[in-house]
């Protein structure tokens, strides 16, 4: 289960969906060594300088934001973060289209060369459920999850279950799929459309 280089795992919270138009309003990474033991963890809510959208969904309002760092001022810490480390997320393409959106806004460099999508890693093992969701995945290993929605909860419960969902892949002799962030597929909503 031993991955070469050191992982990254990331969860972001938006405002919206689109990347183009809506913008993240916390970040969380966490720096796992190539044996799944995390090194380090860093999180940060975001100005977005926008509304900040289903509030009832990630829980973050207007005026908790107001007055946060923009992601102009995190972008160089998350890339030494992110740097020479492949990213982790659940749903990656969400997640990495953010923070290329972001990045590109800023001019800040996003130094990511792989991506490994958990929740393409989990419909891979043939885990009998029928929901893949982050929740899904927490309660089928044990995993306790706080604060769905919430970016260092969802990171640290990715964090806790990506041990079992490599071991699972290496017992099957999985290829796992990593891949170059260009070759991502479409974004899946993280959650319902709201009205």
């Amino acid at each position: 289960m031993n991955i070469n280089r050191g992982l990254v795992v990331i969860d972001v919270e938006t405002s919206g969906f689109d990347p183009a138009s809506a913008r993240i309003l916390s970040v969380a990474a966490l720096t796992l060594s190539p044996t799944c033991v995390v090194e380090h963890s860093t999180y940060t809510l975001l100005d977005p300088g926008v509304d900040p959208g289903p509030t009832h969904v990630h829980g973050l309002t207007a005026a908790m934001l107001a007055g946060q760092p923009r992601y102009a001022d995190v972008a160089a810490r998350l890339a030494s973060l992110m740097n020479g480390r492949i990213l982790v997320a659940h749903n990656a393409a969400f997640d990495y289209g953010f923070l290329a959106a972001e990045s590109h806004r800023c001019g800040a460099t996003l130094p990511v060369a792989e991506v490994l999508c958990s929740l393409e890693l989990a419909g891979l093992l043939d885990l009998g459920l029928d929901s893949l969701s982050l929740a899904s995945l927490a309660a089928y290993w044990n995993v306790p999850q706080a604060r769905p929605h919430d970016a260092l909860d969802d990171a640290r419960v990715l964090a806790a279950i990506l041990p079992s969902a490599l071991r699972r892949a290496a017992a099957r002799r999985m290829k796992l799929p990593i891949r170059h962030p260009s070759t991502l597929p479409l974004p899946l909503p993280r959650y319902p459309a709201c009205a």
